[in-house]
């Protein structure tokens, strides 16, 4: 299992706007019993520290943002058969060309 995708936000006070990307995220099991996930963004200077559960139940992610960020776009999901993204073989662009 792992995280995958990405989730934006945005700083309301200074509408800076940062993307997450799923590989940034550290993974802690909030649940002994299995039934949540918990992944954490380690806050930066620039970004306080975000927090996404995932239930696996309703398996929807629930993300703790600081008060004065807003989410731009959840593009977070989970990828239970262990298997590794590879952003080339799933959109064909290294079909028919040599590097």
């Amino acid at each position: 299992m792992s995280l995958m995708g990405f989730y934006a936000v945005r700083n309301e006070e200074t509408e800076e706007e940062y993307t997450l990307d799923a590989d940034d995220f550290i993974w802690e099991d909030a649940n002994q019993s299995g039934e949540q996930y918990r992944f954490i963004h380690v806050g930066t200077d620039d970004l306080p520290e975000v927090i996404a559960t995932f239930d696996v139940d309703s398996e929807e992610f629930n993300i703790q943002l600081p008060t004065d960020f807003e989410e731009l776009e959840d593009g977070l999901y989970i990828n239970v058969s262990g298997d590794e993204y590879d952003s080339d073989s799933e959109y064909g662009y290294d079909q028919g060309y040599d590097d």
